[in-house]
């Protein structure tokens, strides 16, 4: 069990160690990062390993085939971690979450850590395919996203939940990787979250189905519209995740 001041990652079986990626999936905008992570969960046949205990959590846990579940859980297979959080989370419990998780996967010695999010844009309805950005913490994986034919975010700001995991990757010396995709920004977006999968498809050389996730996508929406809603609510104390053209003088 890894510990900070207030986060506690708890392993229900060993977790090897040296990993090749953890993601992160954690509700913010359009829910797409938790809805990638989700996916990958599922379509990997990831078995369950691990959740997360803290004070700052609600007094919530879920039900799963009968059965009594955390709301962040942690999932692997050989070589991926996933983080899925099932819950809004206060901006406090987010900012002690990462921090946690950061350092517990610095202790697991995982070689990157993924995080996928969205960039809220007004004509989303106009979009059938979003674009995806890729942000990285390391020139060498900027280069290979780039090798990826992942178009690289030049300029911009990347600010909320995966601006925090960011830093505290870069705090903690490892490499991080961020995909953001054109979403919405008040509704749960599975169709960004699919352009990211096929984005990590040519990243980690996957063969990740995207189509169930398309042909899943009312299904999502509908699951999820409830803890989007909170989601923002929550969102309201914490700045959010968007990409903005920087001012001239920082160019």
């Amino acid at each position: 069990m890894a510990e900070t001041d207030s986060v506690s990652i708890v392993e229900v079986k060993p977790i090897e160690q040296r990993k090749n990626l953890m993601v992160v999936g954690l509700p913010d905008i359009g829910l797409v990062g938790l809805i990638v992570a989700s996916h990958i969960a599922s379509e990997s046949k990831m078995h369950e390993v691990g959740y997360v205990d803290s004070e700052l959590l609600p007094p919530i846990v879920t039900v799963h085939g009968g059965e009594v579940k955390a709301p962040i859980r942690i999932f692997e297979d050989k070589d991926m971690i996933a983080v899925i959080s099932e819950i809004a989370l206060t901006p406090a419990l987010t900012i002690e979450l990462i921090k946690g998780l950061a350092r517990w996967a610095k202790t697991k010695k995982i070689q990157m850590v993924l995080g996928a999010t969205g960039i809220p844009v007004p004509n989303r309805l106009e979009i059938e395919k979003p674009n995806v950005l890729g942000l990285a913490t390391t020139r060498e994986a900027n280069r290979y996203l780039q090798n990826r034919k992942v178009q690289i975010l030049q300029e911009g700001m990347l600010v909320g939940t995966y601006a925090i995991l960011v830093k505290e990757c870069l705090r903690q010396e490892i490499p991080n990787v961020t995909l953001l995709a054109e979403s919405f920004e008040e509704f749960p977006d599975p169709g960004a979250a699919a352009s990211i999968v096929e984005a990590l498809n040519r990243v980690l050389d996957k063969n990740i189905d995207v189509q169930s996730l398309i042909e899943k996508a009312d299904e999502i929406r509908v699951r999820t519209r409830e803890l989007m809603r909170r989601t923002q609510q929550q969102m309201k104390g914490m700045p959010m995740v968007q990409e903005q053209e920087l001012p001239g003088m920082y160019r």
